[in-house]
């Protein structure tokens, strides 16, 4: 049962990454050209807080594993 939390925690943060990956390009281009078509800043926005609650739960979920245990 811990494998399957373990495998499914990876592919959320897999998943996580290929999100953040398109928004950071999209987002460089939207600074360099505002008035860009399709590119709106309230989905931009909307669409950032979202990751940044991805990022959010991974943490806590990822944390865990990464903490020195006491001997």
């Amino acid at each position: 049962m811990n494998t399957l939390k373990l495998i499914g925690k990876i592919i959320l943060w897999i998943f996580t990454v290929f999100l953040i990956i398109p928004y950071s390009m999209a987002l460089f281009m939207k600074f360099e050209e505002p008035h860009s078509k399709n590119l709106n800043t309230k989905e931009f926005i909307i669409f950032g807080i979202i990751l940044l609650v991805l990022l959010f739960i991974n943490h806590k979920l990822f944390s865990p594993y990464f903490k020195n245990k006491k001997s």
